[in-house]
């Protein structure tokens, strides 16, 4: 009796990033890609099509990644994938964005392939469209199975994509093996003094972008009332301005949207408003903000949006630090109130000034607030969402091979 071989999974995703910045999907592809166990499945991973930027980020990824040139109004693309998934032994597809969702399941009903469709956002950059609308409503009940990577877009699969309840899942950022790699050598001393951090500072992180909704401003205020108190408390904003491909309409009436420059001044004329001088730390800086995670005792997600990922939120548990966020989207779903971390309502200063002031105050609840963050960020690394991804396509091919009802055979 031969071995059985693993599974043939495709892989496609409509672009991965606009600015250099990788989107869900484009960390998916870079981060998860390589922690599959090669016996239980071979994923074969395409873009529909690339920027030069997305080939430039990708020219040295971790896995090589195959660029089909096609565009999201290209018919080709069905012939196209219907001859790799023929050439390839495809028995799952796994597809991110629209194009790919709705080309792929097309392909997927056409040879009898299961196909897993993942959504990061909701269509909110152009007007869902008629052929989209149409395209799924007829291969809804045809998904076997959808990933929503936040609340709302769970809800959005449900209600605007009409994807069945019981076919969606939530899968939230996977943290990379590196980051726990990185965090067993982590020493807060060492990066503090590397950063030019009082030692006996208590220092909170966001890690965040620019632009409407983030709660910057919030998070400074808030900070302002503390900082009035504690003279040991320090915060740093580690950021990047957000750079809209297509801005969206709830913010065409900002004038600052699609200038990074605005930004900037905004945030530093609010820090010096606020008198906070060198008791703010300003950092232009999404490349590298592990340094300022190990530094810190306490992140802060002070989103005002629940559309807005957890990704720093989940790597700042891997570090072993416990988080102040709002009670909203992805942050509701990861943090348990006093447990790992403290949930307040968007846009409440005076709440979040005062969970900062109770962290500042008790060291011991610091302490068990990341103790616990660390052990939660187990689940979350790409070797245990890589995992459960293989059940999932093999729970799907089982699904496929099994024999039909007595009644539908009748």
């Amino acid at each position: 009796m031969g071995s059985v071989r693993p599974l043939n999974v495709l892989w496609l995703i409509d672009h991965v990033c606009y600015d250099g910045s990788l989107h869900g999907g484009g960390r998916l592809y870079w981060n998860l890609l390589p922690a599959f166990d090669p016996a239980r499945v071979k994923v074969h991973p395409f873009f529909l099509r690339a920027s030069p930027e997305v080939r430039r980020v990708f020219a040295n990824a971790p896995v090589p990644v195959e660029i089909l040139d096609k565009g999201k109004y290209d018919p080709t693309a069905l012939t196209t994938l219907l001859r790799i998934c023929r050439e390839r032994e495809i028995d799952v597809m796994h597809l991110y964005c629209y194009a790919s969702s709705s080309f792929g399941r097309l392909v997927g009903a056409l040879l009898g392939i299961p196909t897993v469709i993942h959504d990061f956002d909701t269509q909110i950059y152009f007007p869902y469209p008629l052929y989209l609308k149409l395209l799924d409503r007829m291969l809804a009940k045809k998904t076997g199975r959808a990933i929503a990577a936040s609340p709302l877009c769970h809800a959005y699969m449900r209600d605007v994509r009409r994807v069945p309840e019981a076919r969606i899942t939530w899968m939230p950022h996977a943290i990379p093996e590196e980051r726990f790699e990185a965090a067993a050598k982590a020493d807060r001393t060492a990066a503090r003094d590397a950063l030019g951090v009082p030692r006996d500072a208590v220092l909170f992180c966001a890690v965040t972008k620019l632009g409407p909704e983030r709660g910057n401003e919030e998070l400074l205020r808030a900070f302002a009332r503390v900082a009035k108190e504690r003279p040991d408390a320090r915060l740093a904003i580690v950021y990047k301005p957000t750079l809209y491909h297509v801005v969206p309409a709830e913010y065409a009436h900002l004038d600052y949207v699609k200038k990074p420059e605005k930004m900037r001044d905004a945030l530093a004329a609010e820090v010096e408003a606020l008198g906070l001088g060198d008791r703010v730390y300003r950092v232009e800086s999404l490349d590298d903000p592990e340094p300022w995670i190990v530094a810190c005792d306490v992140v802060v997600a002070p989103f005002l949006n629940q559309r807005f990922s957890s990704v720093y939120l989940l790597e700042a548990f891997a570090y072993g630090r416990g988080v102040i966020a709002t009670d909203l989207g992805e942050q509701r779903e990861v943090i348990r109130s006093g447990e790992n971390g403290v949930l307040v309502p968007p846009g409440d200063v005076a709440a979040l000034a005062a969970a900062m002031l109770r962290l500042v105050d008790d060291a011991s609840l610091r302490r068990r607030l990341g103790e616990q963050a660390a052990q939660d960020a187990r689940r979350f690394r790409v070797s245990a969402v890589a995992d459960r991804l293989a059940d999932l396509y093999q729970e799907l091919v089982a699904e496929r091979n099994a024999p039909a009802p007595a009644a539908e055979r009748a």
